[in-house]
C-alpha cells in the first residue's frame, strides 16, 4: 500500500497543509500512524474518512468543528477500515491491540470483558 504525505493529502482535500495540521492538533481528525522517521502515514481509507468528515460539515476550511461526533454507519465503517488496515500493515496482534485499547479506554475495556466467554480459561479443552 502506498501512503501519502500530509501535503499530498491536503492537496487532495483542497485545503492547505496548515489547515490539515490544525485539524490534527485540535483532535478533529484522527492522528495517522507514523513511520520510524516520524512522518505521518496517510492511507487512502484515512483520506476518505477525512473527506467524509468535511462533507458532513464536521470540518470547515476556516473554523473547526460544527457538530457532535457521529456514529453514522458509513463513518464507523471508515474508522473500522482504517484500524483494520493499520493492524494488517503493522502486523499487529489483534488480541494485544484490543487489550491495550481496553486499558486506554475504560468503556471499551468494560465492553470487552462483557463479551468474553464464561469459560475462556478452558479454551481448546474438550470435555468427555
Amino acid at each position: 500500500m502506498k501512503y501519502l504525505t500530509t501535503l499530498e493529502v491536503a492537496h487532495q482535500l483542497g485545503v492547505s497543509k496548515q489547515t490539515l495540521l490544525n485539524w490534527l492538533y485540535a483532535d478533529k481528525v484522527p492522528e495517522p500512524p507514523r513511520n520510524k522517521k516520524g512522518y505521518r502515514l496517510w492511507s487512502p481509507s484515512r483520506v476518505t474518512l477525512v473527506r467524509k468528515l468535511i462533507q458532513e460539515g464536521r470540518l470547515h476550511k476556516r473554523t473547526v468543528v460544527h457538530r457532535e461526533p457521529s456514529n453514522r454507519p458509513e463513518l464507523v465503517n471508515e474508522y473500522a477500515r482504517e484500524v483494520n488496515q493499520f493492524l494488517r500493515d503493522g502486523k499487529v496482534d489483534c488480541d494485544a491491540f484490543l487489550r491495550e485499547l481496553g486499558r486506554l479506554n475504560p468503556e471499551v475495556g468494560l465492553r470487552l470483558q462483557l463479551r468474553k466467554p464464561a469459560n475462556s480459561g478452558s479454551r481448546g479443552s474438550k470435555t468427555a
